[in-house]
């Protein structure tokens, strides 16, 4: 899944942990900083999530959360 948000752009996957038979949430954002195009990736807890659904949400609100904690207040939402 992709998602914009604070003129970041996030894009989720997941990974099964076979031995426990879980969701890996995985969140890479992309954004521009002068020009340059940066990238910071983000990997949730792999023993948590039965559903990919909820690894998906998780992954969303793991990105948005580094995002408003990296002070990217000046970006337009």
């Amino acid at each position: 899944m992709e998602r914009a948000y604070k003129s970041c752009r996030i894009q989720t996957s997941h990974r099964l942990n076979v031995e426990n038979d879980c969701w890996a949430p995985h969140a890479d954002i992309s954004w521009d900083e002068a020009g340059i195009e940066r990238r910071h990736s983000l990997v949730g807890p792999s023993d948590r999530f039965k559903l990919i659904d909820h690894a998906e949400i998780y992954a969303i609100e793991m990105a948005i959360t580094w995002i408003d904690d990296e002070s990217f207040s000046n970006l337009t939402p």
